[in-house]
């Protein structure tokens, strides 16, 4: 089967229909591990965290299931309010696990889960889960 075409089309579809969002993680070396109490210091310094932008859809939690997102992790996650369809994107690693955060619109979520769409060895979708 071809998946490249399959991919082509994806992109197409969720570029027509979606918008553009950030993907970003947060520095791990923020924080000092001795003194948990106190604030992060820059949790977004640009300079130590990674961020991709990518398009995206998306959808209410509700729906996941008529998505083909698995049922168990629907129940893992009841605190996830949204998910957002993704592609790939152009200039992404193939898993966004390293990413915490997705900002639409100025708006930013916290990640709670991130699935895939992965026949063979080409991912077509992501399906991340999102809470505010």
């Amino acid at each position: 089967m071809d998946y490249a075409a399959k991919l082509a089309k994806v992109k197409e579809k969720i570029r027509a229909k979606g918008r553009q969002i950030r993907l970003s993680s947060i520095d791990p070396d923020s924080a000092d591990l001795s003194k948990p109490w106190l604030p992060v210091t820059n949790p977004r310094d640009p300079l130590n965290t990674d961020s991709t932008t990518i398009y995206a859809v998306n959808v209410p939690m509700s729906s996941a299931s008529s998505l083909g997102i698995r049922a168990e992790a629907v129940e893992l996650y009841k605190d996830t309010q949204s998910v957002f369809i993704a592609e790939p994107g152009e200039d992404t690693p193939e898993d966004f696990d390293q990413y915490q955060l997705v900002t639409d619109g100025g708006q930013e979520f916290k990640i709670t889960f991130i699935e895939k769409l992965k026949p063979a060895d080409l991912t077509l979708l992501y399906y991340i889960g999102v809470n505010s």
